[in-house]
């Protein structure tokens, strides 16, 4: 058995990193609110507590051996990252599963705020968003951006991170300056669709006052290319962490957003899939290289009026943010057509979904994604409510991120989950994504979200932990994306679909002992499971 990395979209394993700020009128210390959250999972038994193996956190040793580690029923990674609560996916293979387990984690994170604020007797909130807005005293005035900014008031911006990962081929990847070529155009460009939209502090783009802007984490990049994740921030990211065996390389992608919108996160997710399929095969070399990606990354964010994202490239030619897209779209189509390979479901209605936007972007039908496109939809929110303060468009922005009792409508789509305070409608948004992109079953979604709250994708490795860890919990010593220690032997997970639902679930069968277990994986994996 090899379970490895297959070809097409669905031989791609990828999942995403959501840090979730949680916070409290009380003022109370953040880390004493994200423990609380992490605790009450546990006791509604959605987590339990595990030793996390950080030899396989290269350059991160020392930073993971002081996080407290929680399991996800799922397959998922639960913990107080640096006073917010962090919820890393399990890893899946396709866009379905992509919105299914995003949606499992919103959920998570609700209950968690949920049971903090009944252990800790204080209202207890927390958001999907990629900044938090302070308002501090000065001795002047500012005004900038449309609305106003009380007298001797000052908004500072702090930035939270949604990271998404996708394995690869390390061959790939050897080469960093190929890498930058092939993909900083498409991470500057493709937020057009994938921007979570926010106000943040003039100070960040050297204004006063705060701006809405298309990416939020656009603003706080200085370079191309980093392997810090929190300061002198890259477009991209140099992390060397595959989270598999060496001839892997995951790309650790940090300019993610906090998406709500089913749509976004499922163009999104099989998007990212097919240019990334793009890149290994070639078609990406010759991709049209921005003059300063920096720069670019940022107008472009600011840009939401005129919109017209206006680039200019190394040979001097001006062109715009949706005739790069297409550029993508191009290679992606160009590889299936030359390489004739199946193109398969998810990346036919992608491909599809894709052009369709980009052909719209193109007419600037900005009015056609509310409920879709993240960014479009809260930029429609304050047109609509017309806010008199930087206060008030910081809280329409902020209520649209509330996770409050809305994320419930995706395990019962009824009427009462929407009766929240949250701008975020998910039935709204369900209903976008049923129109434009028909082909996918969205009926089914609240069955798979239910499934995804307590069971890790058939598909990969994830299955094998989260069953072993519910199963014989007694018998693990520690766990990480790529291993198991047992009482009895070490699995090296290194193959993302090795010992899947498909290669090993008869032998997770009640009653079973765990010898018997760890035989029929090393029938099948002779050199994965060491005694």
């Amino acid at each position: 058995m090899s379970g490895g990395v297959g070809t097409g979209t669905e031989g791609k394993i990828r999942g995403v990193e959501q840090e979730y700020p949680v916070s409290a009128k009380a003022g109370l210390n953040p880390s004493l609110l994200v423990n609380a959250a992490i605790q009450g999972l546990k006791r509604r038994s959605f987590s339990r507590d595990v030793k996390w193996d950080t030899a396989t956190e290269v350059s991160q040793e020392a930073h993971e051996s002081r996080i407290a580690s929680s399991f996800g029923e799922n397959g998922c990674r639960i913990y107080n990252d640096m006073g917010h609560l962090e919820i890393s996916t399990p890893s899946y293979n396709n866009p379905f599963d992509a919105v299914a387990y995003d949606k499992a984690s919103e959920i998570y994170a609700f209950i968690g705020s949920r049971e903090a604020s009944r252990a800790l007797k204080k209202k207890v909130v927390i958001h999907k968003n990629n900044v938090a807005n302070f308002f501090s005293r000065t001795g002047s005035s500012a005004a900038g951006s449309g609305v106003h900014i009380g007298k001797g008031e000052k908004v500072k911006t702090n930035t939270y991170a949604t990271h998404g990962n996708i394995i690869t081929k390390r061959e790939a990847c050897e080469d960093w300056s190929r890498v930058e070529k092939a993909l900083i155009p498409w991470v500057v460009t493709r937020i057009l669709f994938t921007g979570s939209g926010d106000v943040v502090s003039g100070k960040t783009i050297g204004k006063e006052g705060v701006k809405f802007v298309i990416s939020p984490r656009a603003m706080f990049v200085v370079q191309k290319s980093s392997l810090s994740t929190t300061v002198g921030r890259g477009i991209l990211n140099t992390r060397d962490q595959p989270h598999a065996a060496r001839k892997y390389w995951r790309l650790h992608d940090i300019h993610y957003e906090a998406l709500r919108s089913e749509y976004a996160i499922f163009l999104r997710d099989i998007a990212q899939a097919m240019v990334i399929c793009a890149f290994e095969s070639g078609f990406l070399d010759d991709a049209p290289e921005i003059e300063d990606p920096v720069r670019a990354f940022k107008e472009i964010s600011l840009d939401t009026q005129e919109c017209e994202w206006k680039i200019k490239l190394k040979s001097g030619r001006r062109t715009d943010a949706v005739s790069i897209l297409l550029f993508y779209l191009e290679a992606i189509e160009k590889m299936y057509e030359e390489m004739g390979e199946e193109e398969g479901k998810w990346a036919e209605i992608g491909r599809r979904g894709l052009k369709e936007m980009i052909e719209k972007l193109e007419a600037r039908k900005l009015e056609n994604y509310v409920d879709g496109i993240d960014w479009v939809t809260k930029l429609a929110l304050l047109v609509n409510y017309e806010p008199k303060s930087a206060s008030e468009g910081i809280s329409i922005c902020n209520q649209y991120a509330l996770l409050d009792e809305s994320v419930l409508y995706y395990l019962r789509e009824e009427e009462e989950s929407l009766k929240g305070s949250c701008l975020f409608n998910p039935k709204e948004s369900l209903t976008f994504a049923k129109r434009e992109l028909p082909q996918v079953d969205w009926s089914s979604l609240s069955g798979r979200v239910k499934y995804a709250l307590s069971n890790a994708p058939e598909q990969t490795r994830e299955f094998f932990k989260a069953e072993l860890l519910k199963r014989y919990e007694s018998h693990v010593k520690s766990v990480s994306w790529s291993t198991m220690v047992l009482n009895e032997a070490k699995i090296m997970l290194d193959e993302p679909f090795m010992l899947n639902k498909k290669e090993i679930w008869a032998g997770m069968i009640e009653g079973r002992e765990i010898e018997e277990i760890l035989s029929a994986a090393k029938r099948l994996y002779p050199d994965k499971v060491i005694y």
